[in-house]
């Protein structure tokens, strides 16, 4: 297996090659990073992508929530990830991004839309820590985290000095079960990278659920290592670990 440090200095689209999807450049072309081929590809969203997007969010969402619980999710919780509600605020996201530097992605099969990324400055860039090989923070005395248990606190963790804009944040990139497997991840990935290269972005990082085996897979593969960063969510009183993963552009 590949060291956390290994990971960490490969290009992305270099860790992309050798990902987990069958042929991850498969319409895209560096010097378009848009560019459509047969009837696979991925463009910019449009605002009447925006329904198609909230239903993939609410499900990968789900997902990966109920994965981070280690059951499926209450009733009451997953009716509250409500497809028309994120799909309304994906709308106002692609009509009136807060800066060009934030994009919103589709990828599509022909005419379907069937997965979707958007990325940003990193509001927070996070300085970079030892990790355990499960993505846990390795202290100096060899503990993880912190001496009474706590989670570091993101925000307590920014990089100082980053230049606006060097460090990138990929908000989401989800494709449900239904198509996965077929490179729409990759493509996504793939495009996002070569925007915010054109950006002048040096570094991309990324939230995931810990207990999120197919997404941390995923990462891993294309080139991505765990930052040494964690962060707890409440989803329904049980307590969900996301881990910030990154890599170099």
């Amino acid at each position: 297996m590949t060291s956390a440090d290994d990971l960490g200095h490969q290009d992305v689209l270099g860790g992309l090659a050798a990902g987990a999807e069958a042929d991850p450049h498969a319409g895209h072309s560096h010097a378009d990073p848009l560019r459509p081929a047969a009837d696979l590809s991925v463009r910019p969203a449009v605002p009447e992508d925006a329904a198609a997007i909230g239903d993939v969010h609410a499900r990968t969402l789900r997902a990966s929530l109920a994965a981070g619980v280690g059951h499926d999710l209450g009733p009451e919780i997953a009716a509250a990830i409500d497809p028309a509600a994120l799909g309304a605020s994906w709308a106002a996201a692609i009509e009136e991004p807060p800066s060009p530097r934030h994009r919103v992605l589709t990828a599509l099969a022909g005419a379907r839309v069937v997965g979707f990324a958007a990325f940003a400055p990193a509001e927070v860039p996070v300085e970079l820590r030892a990790t355990g090989a499960d993505g846990s923070v390795d202290d100096a005395d060899g503990s993880v985290d912190d001496a009474d248990g706590s989670v570091d606190d993101a925000a307590d963790d920014a990089v100082d000095g980053a230049a606006p804009g060097a460090v990138a944040e990929i908000l989401a990139l989800e494709v449900p079960a239904a198509h996965a497997r077929r490179g729409h991840g990759s493509r996504l990935l793939a495009a996002c990278a070569d925007l915010l290269r054109q950006q002048g972005a040096a570094r991309v990082q990324t939230w995931t659920v810990q207990a999120d085996e197919s997404r941390t897979r995923f990462l891993g593969q294309a080139g991505f290592a765990p930052a040494g960063l964690r962060r707890s969510l409440d989803v329904g009183g049980e307590e969900v670990v996301e881990i910030c993963w990154y890599a170099d552009l």
